[in-house]
């Protein structure tokens, strides 16, 4: 009887439907996916991860004892695997990128099993991976195939729900559990909600169990930052605590952002949340929303913290949705029913579309233009700061990494230091004085930051001003500008 249950039959119309849906997957992919191999920034983020990734290649300590110019404040294996991983791709960038795809073709994989897991309907399961790959697509768009390592992490939590799930809850399945939480959060650490909800679900069903989780997952992670301080150096745990500044303001922009782009599954996630609390499969999904919910609040007022961290809540309300449509009929009785059904698998699908017109993102084929365009300008850059001879600082690391230049500077965690006085902004000063970089490149020119008492962008108030005074304008673009030290007078040609 279970398996006639599971048997899905098609309509015409729902066939149609269903490439629909695939249509619009389709379409909110075809950016991200396309532009993995032009060689121009997405982000800050990955030039940093380049250079983290060279020096795990390298056998060098990400985690050095002490304050420095540049820290690193993201666990280890992600940098260890793009390493590995380079060696067929024959660039950190680009393995990294290609990490990034898999972690997201991964979570929609994974997302689609745990629905099965939850429900046992097929139709629901199969349009949930969709679902999912089609949400990150949309609504963050420039972090998928980014060089970062998050979305390769959260395919290893969603494993660790999936395992949890299909395993029952029992000894076996809770210790793999955890073994891959453990993994997940030693590539990224900021995505807590999946433990935190498989802790509380169990506590709800077995305290002994729980305990187990507890005790087994902190052995396990203690082991890994052991592991960590002997082979990447003394200063992780320090690093990777680092204190950030706190915004409230931020916090109410962020989850203005998140709800506002996910509108339709969150209503349809708190729907199943009062609904479906009582069944024991599908609880641990309800217990992810609430600490998705909490957690990605409190975090997104951090400095320097982007819709990254709602990564675990857009996870939790994509799950749910697939809860919310398991519980509609696979083979309608009626041609309304039917109606109704297919209506609202295509809303949800419709309004990730609708969401891509609303920010102007919806033509592809213009996005691709104007990265290939940027790749073009990013080439003639790299190619004038290699034609400059010495060390040089970036704000944009990616530039510096590709002219051959070592990094000197961590432009966003090295600000934070200066503002905590734990770096002291004279040093570089000095250095900037005594003209030490052939080249400074930034996003855009100081001397307005550096005509206030206020630090602007990525560096200091007084290294604006040294940069000013002694540095002129050798490279102007609509992406930023490069400075280079300027000519003495009796350097001057007569």
């Amino acid at each position: 009887m279970l398996q006639r249950s599971n048997r899905i039959t098609l309509k015409p119309g729902s066939v149609l439907l269903i490439a629909f849906c695939i249509a619009i997957a389709l379409w909110t992919a075809a950016y991200p996916f396309g532009r993995v191999f032009l060689l121009t920034p997405f982000d800050y983020n990955e030039g940093w991860n380049v250079f983290n990734a060279q020096k795990a290649a390298e056998h060098e300590l990400l985690y050095p004892a002490g304050a420095a110019w540049e820290l690193v404040n993201y666990p280890a294996l992600s940098f260890h695997l793009v390493a590995a991983l380079s060696r067929l791709t024959h660039g950190f960038l680009f393995a990294g990128r290609l990490l990034s795809l898999a972690g997201l073709c991964l979570s929609g994989i994974l997302s689609g099993m745990i629905v099965w897991q939850a429900t046992r309907r097929k139709m629901a399961a199969w349009l949930t991976g969709l679902f999912v790959i089609a949400i990150f697509c949309a609504n963050d768009t420039y972090y998928v195939g980014m060089d970062d390592p998050q979305i390769l992490a959260q395919a290893f939590f969603l494993a660790g729900i999936y395992v949890y799930l299909r395993g029952d809850r029992k000894g076996r399945a809770i210790d793999l559990t955890a073994v891959l939480f453990v993994a997940g959060g030693n590539i990224k650490h900021n995505l807590i909600e999946f433990p935190l909800a498989v802790l509380l679900d169990l506590l709800l069903a077995s305290p002994r169990r729980a305990l187990r989780f507890a005790v087994g997952g902190s052995l396990m992670a203690i082991v890994s930052v052991a592991l960590t301080i002997y082979f990447d150096g003394p200063g992780y745990v320090a690093s990777l605590l680092s204190p950030r500044s706190y915004f409230v303001s931020q916090v109410f922009a962020g989850v203005g952002q998140a709800l506002l782009t996910t509108l339709l599954p969150t209503t349809a996630a708190i729907w199943m949340a009062a609904t479906c609390w009582k069944d024991v499969k599908q609880r641990v999904l309800v217990l992810l929303f609430f600490c998705a919910v909490a957690v990605d609040t409190y975090f997104s007022g951090g400095d320097g913290v982007d819709i990254n961290i709602f990564f675990g809540y857009t996870l939790a309300i994509a799950l749910l949705s697939g809860i919310f449509w398991a519980r509609m009929p696979e083979l309608p009785r009626s041609r309304a029913q039917a109606l109704r059904t297919n209506a609202t698998y295509l809303s949800f699908f419709a309004f990730l579309l609708i969401v891509l017109i609303f920010r102007k993102d919806a033509w592809p084929g213009r996005d691709l233009a104007k990265d290939r365009a940027s790749a073009q300008r990013f080439a003639t850059e790299v190619a004038f700061l290699h034609g400059h001879p010495g060390p040089a600082v970036c704000e944009e690391l990616l530039e510096c990494y590709y002219a051959g230049k070592p990094q000197l500077y961590d432009p966003f965690n090295a600000m934070r230091l200066i503002e905590r006085g734990r770096l002291d902004p004279g040093v570089m000063v000095n250095q900037v004085k005594s003209r030490r970089y052939a080249a400074v490149q930034m996003y855009s020119e100081p001397e307005e930051l550096a005509n206030g008492e206020e630090s602007g962008g990525f560096f200091p108030s007084p290294v604006l001003k040294a940069i000013v005074a002694d540095y002129e304008i050798g490279l102007e673009t609509e992406d930023g500008v490069i400075y280079v030290p300027k000519r003495d007078v009796k350097d001057s040609p007569r």
